[in-house]
């Protein structure tokens, strides 16, 4: 059984946003351009991915990239 402070692979897993398809540098995110998988490493939570619509990203990202803010414009 886990504790809250475990290393459990299976508790280190969470959603996040992630690239729908491969995006370059300068493009204007649009909700199509987005999505949410279970992805590693941790990056945009799922509940704020409207947030990101609007905003520039500032790196390549390949399909499934999981997208951080360091990675976002403004």
């Amino acid at each position: 059984m886990c504790l809250n402070h475990c290393l459990c692979p299976f508790l280190q897993l969470g959603k996040s946003v992630v690239a729908r398809k491969p995006l370059q540098k300068g493009e204007i995110l649009t909700l199509d351009m987005l999505t949410v998988k279970v992805a590693e490493p941790h990056g945009v939570r799922p509940e704020n991915i409207f947030k990101l619509v609007g905003k520039k990203i500032k790196v390549d990202l390949e399909k499934d990239a999981t997208i951080t803010d360091a990675m976002i414009n403004g």
